[in-house]
């Protein structure tokens, strides 16, 4: 799609008043424009082992266009108006019908089981999965994830009380989107899945969407998640990992194409210093406390000592990412992440189906 087509879709999609929409659609085909914008270099970094690496103009605005949300979001987001509700609530729905593919080849499903939501956020996937047929939801996520990317950043009972408050605002919200049948069936928790508190085999299904490469001991999750199923139950995690061309989740993504994977924790701490003063508690928080370096490799054997069956597992690779890769870069990742590999950088969406035994 070159840039006059863009742009066009854009003000068209803005004139429609569909931005949110467009927005997701984005977000979804992970495909950031960067052979539309001439590559200028505005600077040189020279990391640890002497690598210099140029530095390119609005590359971090392409990979990442939504950026300056996230390092000046506001202290507490208002909760979604009910057209609005329903709309994500709708795009929600449209996510499942996708993932619905996959289930149906093992002949598996939400619909009559009684889910758990890992990463439930503002609440609309919990509605939707309510609304697609499950019998019961409990959606659960950790208010501390979220205090740890604001500038603050100190997780203290007062913090926790004040971002759980504001969750639930936003969870309401949703709520009185959709019929009563639909609400009571769902219910949220604060649980960290990595040490969850909740029973052993107490749900059939378990899912999250662009959760798992936040959790910071997913081995432990994955043992978990195994404990909390039924026997024959299922877990579908759809997410972008950390080595992913956009895997920096705006606040990692630096001047440079996989900047965030191309560096060890102590060059990625003095590029913030050098380049993003301004912004380096915010990044330095997230970095170190909410994305993990799992690879795929990692993945199977995570999901093998837990104890499940690896059912599929699909890296959505992107021909574009891999036609701007570059050796170095394979090789700079390499020497960080020793066993992440060239699909683990050209694969922005990565499906996985674990079913335990019956």
């Amino acid at each position: 799609m070159n840039s006059t087509i863009r742009r066009l879709l854009k003000s068209a999609g803005m004139s429609l008043r569909l931005d949110r929409l467009f927005r997701y659609t984005y977000a979804l085909l992970q495909e950031p424009a960067l052979d539309d914008t001439p590559d200028r270099v505005i600077g040189v970094f020279t990391d640890s082992c002497g690598n210099r690496i140029e530095l390119l103009a609005g590359l971090r605005d392409r990979v990442a266009p939504y950026w300056k949300g996230m390092v000046h979001a506001p202290k507490t987001p208002a909760p979604p108006a009910p057209r609005a509700g329903l709309a994500k609530i709708k795009t929600m729905r449209d996510r499942f019908d996708r993932v619905d593919a996959l289930l149906r080849a093992y002949s598996l499903s939400f619909a009559g089981q009684d889910v758990l939501e890992v990463g439930a956020h503002d609440g609309a996937t919990a509605y939707a999965l309510a609304q697609a047929g499950a019998r019961s939801v409990l959606a659960t996520d950790v208010a501390a994830y979220y205090i740890t990317q604001t500038r603050n950043g100190v997780v203290r009972d007062d913090a926790v009380a004040e971002k759980n408050a504001e969750l639930a605002r936003m969870r309401d919200a949703y709520r009185t989107s959709v019929d009563e049948r639909t609400a009571q069936r769902v219910a949220f928790q604060e649980d960290d899945i990595c040490s969850s508190s909740l029973q052993s085999d107490s749900v059939d299904a378990v899912m999250s969407l662009e959760v798992l490469e936040h959790l910071m001991r997913p081995e432990d999750a994955f043992r978990e998640i195994a404990r909390i199923l039924r026997p024959g139950g299922f877990a579908f995690h759809e997410y972008n990992p950390y080595f992913a061309l956009n895997g920096g989740h705006s606040l990692c993504t630096l001047d440079f194409p996989w900047g965030h994977a191309r560096l060890d924790a102590a060059d990625f701490e003095r590029y913030l210093d050098e380049r993003r003063p301004g912004e380096k508690s915010v990044a330095l928080s997230f970095y170190r406390n909410n994305l993990n370096r799992m690879t795929l490799w990692q993945l199977r054997q995570y999901a093998q000592q837990s104890g499940m069956i690896l059912l599929s597992l699909l890296p959505w690779s992107s021909e574009r990412h891999l036609a701007i890769l570059r050796s170095e870069t394979l090789t700079q990742c390499s020497r960080v992440y020793p066993s992440a590999e060239l699909i683990d950088l050209i694969s922005p969406t990565v499906w996985v189906l674990l079913k335990k035994d019956e």
